[in-house]
């Protein structure tokens, strides 16, 4: 017989999210139990379109307080936790149904694996793996502590049950959603007046510093990561991922010896945790120690999959290894080795699609005929490839095959609905590969797009590269600088002085900070398109946008740029100006004076 569940949340303006939420586990249980914290969109109407009871608590920064309030209307035997931004993974919910069928162990608290994606969108492979407690007995005291970061707190004789088969998808990490709720500085507020309450609270100051590691404040999150530290013991729950954060943020903080000392503390403590291995690879690539990096990634693969509690960056036992190894011997141009790694990377997830990139880079490299190369891209994706001609141009983009790129744009363009996305890669494709009459004669996109003024300005440069200089000049002069970014407003005072260079009209400096990278890559990529284009002539003139810039790494990167496409005796000559007039130099600059 089948236990019943009731699914209990809080939720506070979650209207687009909560659709996917409820939706993915509305078959499975009996009942579902809202407690809305003061929602001002259509939150409650979506619970109730779902057959949801609805309850309302009045918010006071405590969620465990929320959370409890939730527990005490449930009336089904058992009690199952999500948040609003969860999703039950599709493949998981016929082994829910199974378990539901089975005896329950009333006195386990059972525990299914989260996948936190993190980053911009769900579109990529940023994702963090963690236990949380999910599935409990319900009226046996069973209840929360802690205003934020609530842990549940289990009566005398309950363990805990690991169900790894079972995922849950979480979105609350996602760029956009942390800032649109602002949930770092509440969580800062929260969590610091819990210290002042109970300064000795280890968990409080780990999950203080994790807010702000959040915000990318290392220094702040190491020390609350050090104070959690000072009373470390191995078997706390939280203790595995604490020396994982120590790592990652002296990493991040350049202090390889510290991380290097906590990998081996958490080696020691956690010998199956493949994630401390492959952050200890990092430090060796940060250090240029390959043949010790590659011992790391390989210990990563040989560990395998490690169990649930100790898994929390996805896929370090797996695709993220062979990937990463595949990286150090392409670096020291071992093809084949780095060909044969990336392929595994991609069997163990087909959906990865980073790996493929540097296949084409490889293929490039060993002179691989287009043909080959082109079928090589195609059988990477499922049969009906419509949908990912767009993904195979960019590849060909990447590579710096233009008109091909430009072939399988026009194949999506027939094919699917053309995005933004789409638009822009053609304008970058068409631009490298000399179609300026075409370009000026592509719609504009959106104004409100943060991609157009560069979409603008590559018009402004086909007008130039087609004499006609009038259409550049009333393109920059139609534009209100007060409108852009900062970076934006970089962007067009470039392309006007570039106006000028062709029209022979004085220009102005546009920065005397001699470190502001953002002018150097602009102009880098004016130089580059004209490169590209073999448009000597118009070269030697747009070249001088780089006396617009007091920089001391023009000729460095000017360097660089020539020998990227091929002009070795003058990326030599460059260098050595660099070298000579202001004494700026890299180690990969010395490596193409070898070459």
């Amino acid at each position: 017989m089948k236990n019943q569940v009731s699914l209990c949340m809080i939720v506070k303006d979650e209207e687009e999210y909560l659709p996917r939420c409820l939706s993915s586990i509305k078959d499975i249980v009996d009942e579902i139990i809202i407690v809305d914290t003061g929602s001002s969109d259509k939150t409650v109407e979506i619970a109730k379109n779902f057959g949801a009871k609805i309850y309302y608590f009045k918010w006071n920064n405590d969620f465990s307080e929320a959370r409890n309030e939730s527990l005490k209307y449930a009336t089904k035997d058992w009690i199952l936790i999500l948040d609003a931004d969860d999703e039950l993974n599709s493949e998981s919910k016929e082994t829910f149904k199974v378990l539901l069928n089975t005896e329950l162990d009333e006195k386990a608290i059972y525990h299914f694996e989260t996948l936190s994606y993190y980053g911009n969108s769900i579109d990529n492979d940023n994702i963090a793996i963690n236990l949380n407690p999910r599935l409990f007995k319900n009226n046996r005291g069973i209840h929360y502590e802690g205003e934020v970061h609530n842990q549940l707190i289990s009566v005398k004789g309950d363990y805990n049950a690991v169900c790894n088969e079972i995922k849950i998808y979480h979105y609350g990490y996602i760029d956009k959603r942390i800032i649109s709720k602002d949930k770092r500085n509440r969580n800062i507020f929260i969590l610091n007046e819990q210290i002042k309450k109970n300064p000795n609270d280890g968990f409080v100051y780990f999950n203080l510093g994790n807010e702000y590691g959040a915000l990318d404040d290392m220094n702040k999150a190491l020390e609350c990561y050090y104070k959690a530290y000072e009373k470390f013991v191995p078997n706390t729950g939280y203790s595995s991922l604490l020396i994982l954060r120590i790592i990652i943020a002296n990493l991040k903080l350049k202090n390889y010896n510290k991380a290097l000392e906590f990998v081996d503390i958490g080696s020691l403590y956690y010998p199956k945790c493949t994630d401390f291995y492959f952050y200890k690879s990092l430090i060796w690539h940060e250090l240029d120690r390959p043949t010790l990096q590659i011992k790391a990634l390989e210990k990563c693969i040989e560990l395998g999959e490690p169990p649930s509690e100790l898994k929390f960056i996805f896929g370090t036992w797996s695709y993220r290894a062979y990937y990463e190894l595949g990286n150090v011997y392409m670096k020291y141009k071992d093809y084949n080795t780095a060909y044969n790694n990336y392929v595994e990377a991609l069997k163990l997830k087909p959906d990865y699609i980073e790996p493929l990139y540097n296949i084409a880079d490889v293929l490039k490299a060993q002179n691989v005929s287009l043909e080959e190369m082109k079928r090589i891209m195609e059988e990477s994706f499922p049969e009906d490839k419509k949908d990912y001609y767009n993904i195979i141009a960019d590849l060909f983009y990447h590579v710096g095959y233009y008109s091909t790129a430009l072939e399988y744009i026009k194949k999506y363009e027939d094919s699917v609905n053309v995005t933004e996305n789409t638009i822009i890669l053609k304008s970058r494709c068409l631009i490298r590969n000399g179609d300026f009459e075409e370009y000026t004669n592509i719609n504009d996109i959106d104004k409100k797009s943060s991609y157009y003024i560069v979409f603008s300005m590559y018009k402004v440069l086909s007008f130039i590269l087609l004499n006609k200089y009038e259409n550049a000049l009333s393109i920059v002069n139609s534009i209100n600088e007060d409108n852009l970014s900062d970076y934006n407003k970089k962007y067009l005072r470039v392309y006007s002085e570039l106006i000028k260079l062709f029209t022979k009209e004085p220009t102005k400096m546009l920065s005397e900070d001699e470190n502001d990278k953002e002018y150097m890559n602009i102009i880098l990529e004016v130089i580059e398109i004209l490169l590209i284009n073999d448009k000597f002539d118009e070269l030697a003139v747009a070249v001088n946008l780089l006396n617009v810039v007091d920089t001391k790494y023009a000729l460095l990167y000017l360097g660089k740029l020539y020998y990227k496409h091929g002009y070795i005796d003058l990326a030599k000559k460059e260098i050595l100006r660099s070298i000579k007039e202001v004494d700026i130099y890299d180690a990969e600059g010395l490596d193409i004076l070898k070459y």
